[in-house]
């Protein structure tokens, strides 16, 4: 397939968390793939997996902090301790306590994200993207995404790029990087992308990506053509 579903985006505010932030709730600078799979399952209304390709690419302002009401449980219930307190399996109580968490939040966050669903899926992917089942957001549930264009973009084999937007560059592509030698441009991370149920433990068991999250401006050369660019910008797209 030569093309690929572009949708442009932006958040005014945004957290991304990382899976082990406990005291702070630190954010990814991008949304990672399964966020974005998510994102996409629900605009479609979706309700099984529907295998896809995702390149994430965008910027943000600045970060600020914001302070939320954090809730701490799980130990029994003390009436000089704790605030509330819940019924648990063993019939006695539960404590919970209020207290304050902090999140970091992106500003001004503008994305390009590019789909590769597969053939049968592409058209309800297009249409659930323009007019989504439930309101749009990415990150948090209260993280409205404003949708400002969806389209249908060509895309080429490519081996050069000066990227446009931070990027998240699968390790199948750096790979290839004619300099082996990565710098100070660029962060290494193992991101989530899909899942399955391990129905012994009742958890999810997720498939992970290794990337490197690149910075606007960066120079890439490739010593094969595994990336892509679209025909009509030189925007490079690159699939995970």
């Amino acid at each position: 397939m030569n093309r690929c579903i572009r949708i442009d985006c932006f958040q005014s505010t945004v957290n991304y968390r990382k899976p082990m932030a406990v005291e702070v709730g630190e954010s990814f600078r991008l949304p990672p793939y399964s966020t974005v799979i998510g994102f996409v399952h629900n605009a479609c209304g979706f309700t099984s997996y529907h295998p896809m390709d995702v390149s994430i690419q965008g910027t943000y302002h600045t970060i600020i902090s914001d302070m939320y009401t954090r809730y701490f449980m799980g130990i029994s219930y003390s009436a000089d301790r704790h605030q509330y307190k819940v019924p648990n399996a063993k019939g006695g109580f539960d404590g919970i306590t209020r207290g304050l968490g902090y999140n970091e939040l992106l500003t001004e966050v503008k994305l390009v994200i590019h789909i590769m669903p597969q053939e049968q899926d592409f058209d309800i992917v297009l249409e659930g993207l323009k007019t989504p089942k439930c309101y749009p957001s990415l990150g948090r549930y209260e993280d409205m995404l404003r949708i400002d264009k969806v389209s249908v973009v060509e895309i080429e084999p490519a081996s050069e790029f000066i990227l446009s937007y931070d990027a998240y560059v699968p390790e199948y592509i750096t790979d290839e990087l004619e300099e082996k030698e990565y710098g100070n441009n660029c962060t290494r991370y193992t991101l989530n992308k899909t899942y399955t149920i391990d129905k012994k433990r009742l958890c999810r068991v997720w498939d992970k990506v290794k990337v490197y999250h690149y910075t606007k401006d960066s120079i890439m050369l490739l010593d094969k053509p595994v990336a892509y660019k679209e025909k009509d910008s030189d925007i490079g797209v690159f699939f995970a």
